[in-house]
């Protein structure tokens, strides 16, 4: 049977670090993009077989040595672990690059892909992929406080008069600190809260409701406008690009 060439996603990720290193930040999207692809265009089911093959053959120690260049069980573990990741890694690779570039929500989508994705149950006990999976639910964290919500313009219309204590028309930061307190804001509420803390100085500066300086608190304008600036920032390449 003719041997099929198998992708190399290293040689993409290495194209994508060299054009980002200079800028040229379309380019490397695309590399990084591409090594996602390759990644999942392996034959990780068959290299699968292999590893278990012989992890069986080294329990049973059996002659499993002679087919591999590998003298013990952890240096085959090891040479492994990348291959049998690289569809997680990869999509972390690029949620990165996403995140330093500003691209909030394209990064929290392909981490959300990478989570689902998780870690082979075959290397569950590797040290380095757990702590490569704890970074990336770190930054998934972040990065949804950073987006907050979809709906965050209408929950905060929803929520106003309940932020609003002191009926003065805007929401403080001591006022969305108490919210966060408040046992009867369900989740969602709750994460648009945080994601208003988050961004707090940027969304009372929204817009220009005030008398003199913006320093009054947040308004419904100030919240519809920072919206409108949030959603008008860097977006991913179409794909046909």
């Amino acid at each position: 049977m003719e041997q099929k060439d198998v992708p190399n996603p290293y040689n993409h990720s290495n194209a994508a670090k060299k054009y980002e290193s200079k800028q040229n930040f379309r380019a490397a999207e695309k590399e990084y993009r591409r090594a996602v692809e390759t990644a999942d265009e392996l034959p990780l089911s068959e290299y699968r077989r292999h590893f278990e093959a012989a992890l069986s053959a080294a329990a049973g120690n059996e002659d499993w040595r002679k087919h591999l260049e590998i003298d013990d069980v952890e240096s085959l573990k090891k040479a492994y672990r990348e291959l049998l990741s690289l569809p997680f890694l990869t999509r972390i690779q690029l949620a990165g690059f996403y995140a330093r570039h500003g691209a909030v929500p394209e990064a929290r989508e392909i981490l959300e892909e990478a989570l689902s994705i998780g870690i082979d149950p075959l290397l569950a006990d590797d040290v380095e992929l757990r702590a490569m999976e704890k970074r990336a639910k770190d930054l998934h964290r972040d990065v949804k406080d950073i987006l907050g919500p979809e709906n965050a313009e209408s929950l905060f219309l929803k929520y106003f008069d309940r932020l609003d204590t002191d009926k003065n028309g805007f929401v403080d930061r001591e006022e969305l600190r108490r919210a966060q307190m408040d046992l009867a804001l369900d989740a969602e509420a709750q994460e648009m809260v945080r994601y208003l803390l988050y961004h707090y100085y940027d969304v009372e500066a929204a817009s220009n409701d005030e008398f003199g300086m913006e320093i009054s608190g947040i308004t419904k304008a100030d919240v519809r406008n920072f919206q409108k600036q949030a959603k008008s920032g860097w977006k991913r390449m179409k794909k046909e690009e």
